[in-house]
């Protein structure tokens, strides 16, 4: 058996190289990226100055200036909420109580959605969601009677709630009140 060239050597090795950065690039995209946006979107600036932990915050309607998210919908009125189950549950409530379009999604500290509630599965029914973490209810407290116990994949997460909207300058009166029944509360 011939020993390698070193041409060959050195192809090898590049090959090599270029491989292991393929699979750093790829471990980055997939595990890194999200965490990374969801830190940013739960943590930074702007979660800080809407004072969004384990509370509900409004946001001001989406006009054609707004660029916080990319591509924003005009025709959605949004309310967010990060949420830390670390300590104890926290306790979701709504009641839009809306004849048009809202839902309710819950979102892991990875960007996977692992919950969605609207209109439509509700039912007219006001929202009451138990979230916890896995492991269940550490502190005891008793799952209020007619809450839905939610079993979040991470202890932090966040909540995004959306209200449809085709003129909210003619439907503000209605749609404010509705959105603002969001409330995330720490047990």
């Amino acid at each position: 058996m011939k020993a390698a060239t070193t041409t060959q050597r050195l192809w090898f090795y590049r090959l090599l190289t270029l491989s292991v950065t393929a699979l750093l690039v790829h471990l980055l995209a997939i595990w890194a990226a999200p965490h990374a946006i969801m830190w940013v979107l739960m943590q930074g600036p702007q979660a800080r100055a809407l004072n969004m932990q384990n509370q509900a915050a409004f946001p001001p309607a989406v006009t054609a200036n707004s660029r916080n998210v990319v591509m924003p919908s005009p025709d959605m009125l949004y309310s967010v909420c990060t949420y830390d189950v670390s300590e104890g549950p926290v306790r979701v409530t709504a009641n839009p109580a809306l004849p048009s379009y809202w839902s309710i999604a819950l979102y892991a500290s990875n960007s996977d959605n692992f919950y969605v509630l609207n209109d439509r599965k509700a039912r007219g029914k006001p929202v009451d969601l138990w979230l916890v973490s896995e492991g269940a209810n550490r502190t005891g407290h008793a799952v209020p009677a007619g809450s839905q116990v939610v079993v979040t994949p991470t202890r932090k997460g966040f909540l995004l709630m959306r209200v449809l909207t085709g003129n909210y300058e003619a439907e503000k009166a209605t749609l404010e009140p509705a959105r603002r029944t969001l409330a995330c509360t720490k047990i």
